[in-house]
C-alpha cells in the first residue's frame, strides 16, 4: 500500500491527500480512585474536546511503547550525588539484575496521542489571500510534478506549512484549557512507525529520528527515503495476520477491528482505554479514527434511516406479521437520537476502532487476541479479525492515514467516545529516580524523586517536600519509610531519625558496609547525659532557648497564654533565666520560689514535680551541662531510652507524668531538628518523625511541626511524619504542606475515611474504603506530587535491606512489619 505520510514539521504532518493533521501527546490523567462525580467531569471535558469540532477528522491513537529497565536505572545514576555514590551504584546494578530476572528487559508504557485535521476555512478572503491561493497551487503543482517523476524529493512551501502552523497553536490553546498536552516532535513519529514495523527493545526517550531538511526562505526539501526509513522491514501478509521482519527481529502482528455495540455502555464502566491496561499483561495498540458529521448530514442520515425502519414496519403489518422486536427498538433509539440531534445541535461521529496486538509466536499472538475478544465481549462490544485486510487495517495506525474499510464503521456520539476513557491512566512517580517498589494495579515499576517537589515543575499539584506515612500496626509504614530514607541517603541526602522506640539500634550491624556513615545517639538518663534535652543546652540562640522553653513548660504544666495570672508569672521567671551567664530549665524554679507568690511556688511546684523521674535528668539541667549532639554523619538516629509514649485515643488531659514528659522531649528534639535543616541549603534533608502523633495530638507539637515543615521546604528540607492517624494531619495548613503521601491497611472505618479526606478521595465511596482496608502488607495507597494516585508495593529487592528494616518481633513471620 502507498505510504500514507507526505512530509512531518514538528507536530504537523502532511499526507498525499494533501490534508494536514497536528498531533499532540495527551499527558495522561490520574483516574484512579475518582468518585462517579469526578469520573463524569473527566468525561465531560473530554466530550466537550470532541465535540468542539465540527468538522474535519480526528485521530484517538493508544500506543505501548518501551521503556528499558537498565536505561532508565542508568539515568537514576545520573541523580547520584555525595560519597555513598559507589555503595549507590553497587544497588542500582542488583536492582537492575533483579528486575530484568523478574519482568523482562522493557516494560510497557502507554502514551495517548490526538490528531486534529487542520481546516483553514476562518481566513479572511480577500484579494492578497485569493492571490497567494493561486501561488501556492501552482507550486503545489510543480512540486507534485516534480516528486511524480523524480520520486526521490518531497518539496514543501513554507508559507504553508507557516498557515497550519497557526492554526495549530490556536488549536493547542484550546485543548489546553481541558488538559495537559505535548505537541510531538519527530522522533515521536519515528518510534511510532517504527513500533507499528516490528521495532522492539527500543527505549522510548533514548530514540532519535534523522531527518535531515534543506531549507530556504521559500521552501524545504527533504528526501523520500528519510521519511519512509522508520518503516523498513519486511512484511508478509497471510489471511488473518502479519509476519514482521524488522532488522533480526520477527513478530506476528493481528488488527481486530469492532463490529457490532450489542448492548448499551455503562459510564462509569465503559472506560476501555483505561481498563485494557490493567486488563492485560502484555501490549496492546489501539487505533480510533472519526469522522465528523455535521449536525445536518447526521439528521439526514438518521431520517433515512428511520424511514428504513418504517417502511420495514409497514411491510410487516401489510403482511399480517409482527414487527420483530429488533425493529422496534432499532425505531425507539433513532427517535431518541433524532430527537437529541435536532435539540443539541451535535454533529455524529464516523468511528473506526482497531486494536492491534502482537506476539513473538503464531500461537501467542493468537492466545493474545483471543484474550481481548472475550474482554470486549464481556462489554457488549464485538470485534472481529477479517479475512485479507491486515495490511489496510495495519495503515490506519500511521498518522494522517485515511480509514480503510467502510465494512466496519459506527456512528456515535461524542458521548461514547468520551466515554472509553482515552488519556485515563494509573501511573506513579517519576521516569527515573529512587526504585521503590510497583504498581500493583499495572506492574509498572515506581520511581520517586523525594527532592523535586519544591523545583516548581510543570503538572505537579504541590511544592511540598515533606512526607506521610499512615496506617496501623503491622501494614509496612515504618518499614517503608526506613527504606526511603535509606535510598535518599544512597542518592546524597542527609537525614535526621527521631527514633523513640530504639528500632534502628541493628543498623549498623546489618548496613556495615556504610558502618561509618551512621550516627546513633542513644539518650540514656546516664549522668554523661544530663541536661542534654534542655531548651537552653541544645539550642545555639538565646532567643529560640526561651521560646522552646515556654512551649516545653507551658505544655507540662497545661498554663495556657490566655490564662491572666500564671502565665505572665511563668513567662516572667524563664525571661529572667534566659538572661542569666548558665541558664537552664532547673533555674526556672528558683525563679518562680524567689518570687514568692502563692501562684509562683505552686508553677515551681508543678515543674519540680515532673523532675522526679529518671529520664527527666535529660530535659531538666542546672545550666552547667556542655555535652553537645552531634549531626555529622549522612545518617543521624536520635533514640530516646524508656519514653512512655500515649496511646493513639488518648487525649492531653488523660497523659501520664510519664507521657507528658516523653511527648516534650519529642517537641524539644524536633525543634532542634530545625537547626539540623539549616545546615547546607544546597544538600537535600529528610528529618524523619517516627510515632510522629505523639507530638501532633497537642497543640505545641503541631505548631512546632508546621514551623519544621515550612522551614524545611525553603532550606530544601522535608519532613517525613509517620503516623497512625490520618486526622492529625487533616488540618489545611498541615494538609497543603505535605507533598507524596502513604497509607498502610487500616480496619477502623473513621481512620479510614480520614485517610481518603486526607488524600483528597470521596470518603464515601465504598470502593475505595474497601481498598484501603484489605491491603496486604507492604502495599499502600500512594499519592505521588502530580496528584496521581494508585496501590503500591514496596520492593526491598535486597535481604540485608528487609534485616535492617524490619520491625517485627522476632518470632512473627509477616513481611515488612510495621
Amino acid at each position: 500500500m502507498k505510504f500514507p505520510i507526505k512530509y512531518i514539521e514538528d507536530n504537523l504532518v502532511f499526507n498525499t491527500e494533501n490534508e494536514c493533521f497536528a498531533y499532540y501527546e495527551l499527558i495522561p490523567y490520574n483516574y484512579s480512585f475518582l468518585s462517579p462525580e469526578q469520573k463524569q467531569q473527566v468525561h465531560e471535558n473530554f466530550r466537550q474536546l470532541i465535540a468542539q469540532n465540527r468538522d474535519g477528522k480526528i485521530h484517538l491513537l493508544q500506543l505501548a511503547t518501551e521503556a528499558s529497565v537498565k536505561d532508565t536505572m542508568e539515568r537514576s545514576k545520573s541523580l547520584l550525588k555525595g560519597d555513598l555514590k559507589e555503595i549507590a551504584e553497587t544497588h542500582i546494578d542488583g536492582q537492575v539484575e533483579a528486575l530484568t530476572e523478574s519482568i523482562g528487559d522493557n516494560q510497557v508504557d502507554y502514551r495517548f496521542y490526538i490528531g486534529f485535521k487542520l481546516l483553514l476555512n476562518d481566513k479572511e478572503v480577500s484579494a492578497k489571500s485569493i492571490w497567494q491561493d493561486l501561488i501556492l497551487g501552482v507550486d503545489d503543482f510543480i512540486h507534485g510534478f516534480n516528486e511524480t517523476f523524480t520520486g526521490d524529493f518531497v518539496v514543501m512551501n513554507n508559507s504553508e506549512i507557516e498557515r497550519f502552523n497557526k492554526v495549530a497553536q490556536f488549536l493547542a490553546d484550546k485543548i489546553g484549557r481541558r488538559f495537559k498536552i505535548r505537541p510531538l516532535t519527530k522522533d515521536d513519529f519515528g518510534y511510532l512507525l517504527e513500533h507499528l514495523h516490528g521495532m522492539s527493545g527500543q527505549d522510548y526517550d533514548d530514540y532519535y529520528y534523522h531527518l535531515p531538511k534543506e531549507q530556504d526562505d521559500q521552501q524545504t526539501i527533504i528526501k523520500k527515503y528519510d521519511l519512509i526509513k522508520p518503516t523498513r522491514a519486511m512484511i508478509e501478509q497471510k489471511q488473518r495476520y502479519l509476519v514482521l521482519t524488522h532488522d533480526s527481529d520477527q513478530s506476528f502482528v493481528t488488527y481486530l477491528t469492532l463490529s457490532d455495540i450489542v448492548g448499551e455502555l455503562e459510564f462509569p464502566g465503559s472506560e476501555i482505554f483505561y481498563f485494557q491496561q490493567q486488563q492485560f499483561d502484555f501490549p496492546i495498540d489501539t487505533s480510533l479514527n472519526i469522522e465528523i458529521v455535521t449536525n445536518k448530514k447526521a439528521l439526514t442520515k438518521v431520517r433515512n434511516k428511520k424511514r428504513e425502519l418504517r417502511d420495514l414496519d409497514n411491510h410487516a403489518y401489510q403482511s399480517n406479521n409482527e414487527t420483530t422486536r429488533g425493529v422496534v427498538d432499532a425505531l425507539d433509539s433513532v427517535d431518541e437520537l433524532e430527537a437529541d440531534l435536532d435539540q443539541s445541535k451535535d454533529a455524529m461521529y464516523k468511528i473506526s476502532y482497531v486494536i492491534r496486538v502482537s506476539g513473538r509466536t503464531l500461537d501467542e499472538m493468537k492466545r493474545h487476541a483471543d484474550q481481548i475478544l472475550d474482554f470486549y465481549d464481556s462489554l457488549n462490544i464485538k470485534l472481529v479479525r477479517p479475512f485479507g485486510d491486515m495490511l489496510g487495517l495495519h495503515s490506519e495506525f500511521t498518522p494522517a492515514s485515511k480509514r480503510y474499510m467502510n465494512d466496519y464503521i459506527q456512528y456515535v456520539t461524542s458521548d461514547f467516545i468520551a466515554s472509553l476513557g482515552f488519556g485515563a491512566t494509573q501511573s506513579l512517580g517519576e521516569k527515573e529516580g529512587i526504585y521503590v517498589g510497583y504498581n500493583v494495579d499495572t506492574g509498572r515499576n515506581v520511581f520517586i524523586k523525594p527532592d523535586i517537589a519544591a523545583q516548581g515543575l510543570s503538572g505537579t499539584v504541590t511544592n511540598a517536600l515533606s512526607a506521610a506515612f499512615l496506617g496501623s500496626l503491622g501494614g509496612g509504614k515504618s518499614f517503608s519509610n526506613n527504606l526511603l530514607v535509606y535510598y535518599a541517603v544512597l542518592y546524597g541526602a542527609q537525614t535526621l531519625i527521631l527514633d523513640p522506640k530504639s528500632e534502628r539500634t541493628n543498623w549498623t550491624r546489618n548496613l556495615d558496609f556504610m558502618a561509618d556513615e551512621i550516627n546513633i545517639v542513644n539518650l540514656t538518663s546516664g549522668e554523661k547525659n544530663r541536661g542534654l534535652l534542655d531548651p537552653y543546652i541544645i539550642l545555639k540562640n538565646p532567643k529560640d532557648s526561651e521560646s522552646l522553653a515556654v512551649d516545653t513548660l507551658t505544655f507540662l504544666t497545661g498554663i495556657s497564654s490566655r490564662d491572666a495570672e500564671r502565665f505572665p508569672t511563668l513567662r516572667k521567671a524563664i525571661r529572667h533565666v534566659t538572661q542569666q551567664k548558665e541558664p537552664g530549665l532547673l533555674k526556672v524554679i528558683d525563679e518562680l520560689r524567689r518570687e514568692d507568690t502563692d501562684i509562683a511556688i505552686n508553677i515551681a511546684d508543678h515543674i519540680e514535680s515532673f523532675t522526679d523521674y529518671d529520664f527527666a535528668a535529660l530535659l531538666f539541667s542546672d545550666g552547667t551541662a556542655r555535652n553537645s549532639i552531634a549531626l555529622d554523619k549522612n545518617i543521624n538516629i536520635i533514640q530516646i531510652a524508656d519514653l512512655v509514649l500515649p496511646d493513639t485515643d488518648k487525649t492531653q488531659e488523660e497523659y501520664i507524668t510519664a507521657e507528658m514528659l516523653s511527648v516534650a522531649m519529642l517537641m524539644i528534639i524536633s525543634t532542634f531538628a530545625i537547626d539540623f535543616i539549616h545546615s547546607d541549603r544546597s544538600r537535600f534533608k529528610i528529618v524523619d518523625l517516627d510515632e510522629a502523633w505523639a507530638f501532633l495530638n497537642v497543640a505545641q507539637g503541631k505548631t512546632l511541626s508546621m514551623k519544621l515543615i515550612r522551614e524545611g521546604r525553603s532550606m530544601n528540607a522535608g519532613v517525613y511524619l509517620v503516623t497512625q492517624n490520618a486526622n492529625d494531619l487533616l488540618d489545611e495548613k498541615m494538609k497543603n504542606n505535605i507533598g507524596m503521601k502513604f497509607a498502610f491497611r487500616s480496619t477502623d472505618i473513621n481512620e479510614i475515611k480520614h485517610t481518603l479526606q486526607f488524600f483528597g478521595l470521596d470518603t464515601e465511596d465504598e470502593s475505595n474504603q474497601q481498598r484501603l482496608r484489605s491491603l496486604d502488607n507492604g502495599e499502600c495507597l500512594f499519592q505521588d506530587i502530580w496528584g496521581h494516585v494508585g496501590v503500591l508495593h514496596f520492593d526491598y529487592i535486597f535481604e540485608h535491606l528487609y534485616h535492617a528494616f524490619d520491625t517485627r518481633p522476632p518470632q512473627a513471620q509477616v513481611t515488612g512489619g510495621d
